[in-house]
């Protein structure tokens, strides 16, 4: 069984609002060194088979169907190894 962490963000060109939105606030707060905020999702699963290329049919199939919409968001993931936290 592998435990895969999933990381969904919006495509460099599409205009992120609420990273906008959190970037005011932290200048508000007097962060101005704090800069690009850009919002996303993280996922984690576990995926119980047997390949490496069997996980990434699994996870891009999610990804692409379900997760992510890939019109305006990117995906990547990676396996965590045993004892990494999820």
């Amino acid at each position: 069984m592998k435990t895969i962490e999933l990381h969904i963000t919006l495509q460099p060109q599409v205009l992120d609002t609420q990273g906008q939105a959190l970037n005011r606030a932290v200048h508000d707060l007097g962060y101005t060194q704090v800069n690009d905020i850009r919002v996303g999702k993280l996922l984690y699963m576990t995926v119980d088979e047997a390949t490496d290329a069997a996980v990434h049919n699994v996870v891009t199939t999610l990804s692409e169907k379900l997760f992510a919409n890939t019109v305006i968001e990117e995906y990547s993931y990676k396996v965590l190894e045993e004892g990494e936290k999820a």
